[in-house]
């Protein structure tokens, strides 16, 4: 027996379906910056020391996105601390220079990037199936 991916959903629930896909994509980020640090030498490239930086990373860039939404203040200049706040983070944690830690960052986006294109090539008609189960 064949299950279709409205099964998987149904046998899910809308919730349940919402966060396995959020677990996926953080799961499949840690292991790009987890790549990103190990290319540049930095220490504790373990998954566990690697999921606690993307994880503070996360929420210093979310706190300084809402700060500077809240003052009115461009984008880009959030982006900009936001990137400075990260580099101190990962040259912290992960006792790297901060050109090794801007390294680390570059590869990471890098990562990311080859990671979606590749899972937006093969999931494109699951992608049409949800835009096609939810109008």
């Amino acid at each position: 027996m064949m299950l279709d991916l409205a099964d998987v959903i149904a046998a899910l629930g809308g919730i349940g379906f919402v966060i396995l896909i959020l677990v996926i994509a953080i799961v499949l980020v840690v292991f790009a910056l987890q790549i990103g640090i190990r290319a540049v030498k930095g220490e504790d490239t373990g998954l566990g020391p690697v999921f606690l930086t993307g994880l503070i990373m996360i929420v210093i860039s979310a706190v300084i996105s809402t700060a500077f939404g809240f003052l009115s203040l461009p984008a880009l200049i959030g982006s900009i601390v936001s990137l400075v706040f990260n580099l101190f983070i990962i040259k912290a944690r992960h006792k790297t220079t901060y050109l090794g830690a801007l390294g680390a960052l570059v590869i990471y986006v890098i990562m990311v990037v080859i990671i979606f294109v590749v899972l937006s090539l093969v999931f494109a008609g699951f992608i049409a199936t949800l835009l096609a189960i939810f109008p």
